[in-house]
């Protein structure tokens, strides 16, 4: 009943996947197939943050996508627990908080093992983990930017978590938007084929779902409006947080991940460009929300 809506949250994603040269590397059902799952769990990990080698810090790109989604997750009942480093720590807690999201966050300051992989997921037992825009590890073992540059020796590893995760039957989910993200792996021959040093930044680990998006944010707005046009209530912000929400990632140090300086830019793209997909997914939520309360009223009479 609501596969129309699906169609036109992926169109905005697919539009939007032009400059990346990942047109084909987006599969219809991805985004459907995640939000179905996710509504039948119960908790959940969310793993971000993507250190900008030079500046050493977080980038614009990551954050905002994973407290929109984890919002979302929290307004339906689910537990959230966030999984970062200690370059987006401090701007994801203000992030968060402009949110209202109440999800601890764990911060890793090295690369995650078998041994605490394990203690995490049995100690929390989550039904999902979910990667957004963080760095996955290449077929050589490290970790790259999309210029190539080797970030493994400033990055920590958090691939060997989602791997044990796979391991206890735990559903793995991720949003990525160059190919050297956790979970891009399921997509390498797109990768390798259409990204300029794909054969060497892509990642290995291939996630059981994977959304593909312009940006990373935008893929983690997408799965919180799947969400609700599954739930037929309408799980996203509003505009203001979502400006509110990069001024605070901006304020506490994050940079653009493409031009690496401190603005309200995410990607090298301005914020109207990003407030623009964000109101189309918005509206498409809203749009199907509506409806679906029409037929409600209909049934009724």
């Amino acid at each position: 009943m609501y596969q129309k809506h699906f169609k036109e949250l992926e169109k905005v994603l697919k539009d939007n996947l032009g400059h990346r040269g990942l047109e084909e590397a987006f599969i219809e059902g991805e985004l459907r197939g995640a939000a179905e799952s996710l509504l039948e769990g119960d908790t959940i990990f969310i793993v971000t943050g993507f250190v900008i080698k030079d500046a050493a810090v977080g980038e614009t790109d990551g954050p905002i996508g994973a407290v929109s989604l984890a919002g979302a997750l929290e307004q339906l009942g689910k537990k959230v627990f966030f999984i970062t480093d200690i370059y987006s720590g401090k701007m994801l807690k203000k992030c968060a908080d402009v949110r209202g999201v109440n999800a601890p966050i764990e911060i890793i300051n090295h690369d995650i093992n078998r041994c605490l992989s394990q203690d995490l997921l049995k100690i929390y037992k989550p039904s999902h983990i979910i990667a957004i825009e963080r760095p996955g590890k290449a077929m050589d073992g490290k970790c790259y930017s999309m210029r190539g540059e080797d970030l493994s020796d400033i990055v920590p590893i958090m691939d060997t978590l989602f791997e044990e995760a796979v391991k206890m039957g735990i559903t793995t989910i991720a949003i990525g938007d160059g190919g050297n993200e956790i979970g891009m792996g399921k997509f390498r021959p797109y990768v390798v084929k259409a990204v300029e040093k794909g054969e060497t930044i892509c990642a290995s680990f291939a996630s059981d779902f994977l959304i593909v998006a312009g940006v990373s944010n935008w893929g983690g707005h997408a799965l919180a409006a799947g969400l609700s046009i599954i739930a037929q209530r309408n799980l996203l912000h509003n505009i203001n947080i979502e400006i509110a929400m990069l001024r605070s990632l901006v304020e506490a140090g994050a940079v653009d991940g493409y031009t690496k300086k401190r603005t309200m830019t995410v990607d090298g793209l301005s914020l109207e460009e990003n407030l623009k997909v964000f109101l189309a997914l918005k509206d498409t939520v809203e749009d199907q929300v509506h409806l679906a309360r029409n037929v409600h009223a209909q049934a009724r009479i």
